[in-house]
């Protein structure tokens, strides 16, 4: 089975694993990302859930997972909205971090230190088409093979079950913001942490994810807020979300 994670990119992130929970630290932009990327969850949760589910426990009884979860700044949201959420990464120290702080929120997630390849190839009975909804939020631009990764993705979420996928897109204002603007310029993403070469458009994640029986109809676009003391500060404000896909967005659609 392909192994789907880059290891140059784990021991950089397993460097920072310390600072997931800074919300002015490395990772401040996927805090600041979080209430947009869950509200797009929540959007098309209606997809999956029965009718008379209750909005503060909207997702109570899914099983979902959170594939490259860091230190669990998703999974402690979904878990929070009622999901028995398992959630998975590659690095070690990061699933420590996210285990400590899942304890200390009192939140029960199931963090494994494990690809999406392994984890299959190592519980095949207990995962194949078991997730009702799967999400990979900031994750599909660091894989090293992404049709593997699709494939993997596609066997762990049930027939009728909703997958999510949150990137960067591979457009001008995708490399410009994405990767020179927050890298460079405002540092607030460390250096070296994306390769633009990785980076994907919504129509060809759409045309790839087709292969694999994951049919992306839902697209979302997310915009962060500026003001003069953020950019003073060298962050971003909170993200919204928008219709414009040209640099950060969300794709959502049903595995069939």
């Amino acid at each position: 089975m392909t192994n789907t994670v880059n290891r140059k990119e784990i021991e950089q992130f397993s460097s920072l694993s310390n600072k997931w929970w800074a919300k002015s630290g490395p990772f401040s932009a996927l805090h600041k990302m979080s209430n947009a990327r869950i509200e797009f969850i929540r959007q098309n949760a209606s997809r999956i859930l029965n009718k008379d589910k209750r909005e503060i426990k909207l997702l109570d009884g899914i099983k979902c997972i959170d594939i490259g979860c860091g230190g669990g700044i998703l999974s402690e949201k979904l878990k929070r909205l009622g999901a028995n959420v398992t959630g998975i990464d590659a690095s070690q120290s990061s699933i420590d971090v996210a285990k400590e702080h899942s304890i200390k929120s009192r939140l029960e997630i199931d963090y494994r230190c494990i690809s999406t390849s392994k984890f299959i190839e190592s519980e095949k009975r207990k995962v194949i088409n078991k997730f009702d909804l799967v999400v990979a939020s900031e994750v599909i631009e660091h894989v090293d093979n992404r049709k593997s990764f699709l494939s993997d993705i596609s066997n762990l979420c049930r027939p009728g079950g909703l997958v999510v996928f949150t990137t960067i897109n591979n457009s001008l204002l995708g490399i410009l913001f994405g990767k020179i603007f927050a890298e460079n310029i405002l540092k607030i993403v460390p250096v070296g942490t994306h390769d633009i070469q990785k980076f994907i458009s919504p129509e060809t994640l759409s045309e790839e994810a087709k292969e694999y029986n994951i049919l992306l109809d839902n697209f979302i676009g997310f915009k962060p807020t500026f003001n003069f003391e953020d950019l003073m500060d060298r962050q971003f404000g909170d993200f919204r979300l928008t219709s414009n896909l040209a640099v950060n967005y969300g794709a959502a659609g049903i595995k069939i």
